[in-house]
């Protein structure tokens, strides 16, 4: 596989997911996106592919390595085209965690493997209230150099 198509699934797959750090700034029962990463890191685990796209905002924006991705719809295809290729064992630790009014900011490391081969990178996504669910509005991830 080329590198770029593996950077292109990395990219794909990150996003914030369940916390195995508490946030810098609030305790995790106070993050009200504590709840949404973790139905996340779920969805990701079984290959709920509309659950994983739910997770944003209807006109959220990713950027990756792979290109930007604009709205709910060119998000899932994103995802779709990852979870082809077979990304597993999918983990995030957040590291820093704030508010601000009625945003957070998060900030942390994923890691995952394709094949045997491990990967990581880095993360920070903006959630918002979206009616009355916790949304990812924005979101940037990094593949780390090996």
């Amino acid at each position: 596989m080329r590198p770029q198509a593996i950077c292109t699934v990395l990219a794909a797959f990150v996003l914030a997911g369940a916390p195995q750090q508490a946030p810098a700034q609030q305790s995790p029962g106070d993050d009200p996106s504590a709840e949404m990463q973790r139905h996340f890191a779920e969805a990701y685990n079984r290959g709920d592919l509309e659950a994983m796209a739910d997770a944003f905002t209807e006109n959220a924006i990713r950027v990756t390595p792979s290109g930007i991705f604009q709205g709910r719809a060119a998000i899932r295809g994103s995802f779709q085209a990852a979870l082809a290729l077979g990304l597993h064992d999918y983990t995030v630790k957040r590291t820093i965690s704030r508010s601000e009014g009625s945003f957070i900011f998060n900030t942390g490391e994923w890691r995952a493997k394709l094949g045997d081969k491990p990967f990581h990178g880095y993360y920070t996504a903006t959630v918002v209230r979206d009616g009355d669910r916790t949304r990812i509005m924005e979101e940037t991830v990094t593949v780390a150099v090996p």
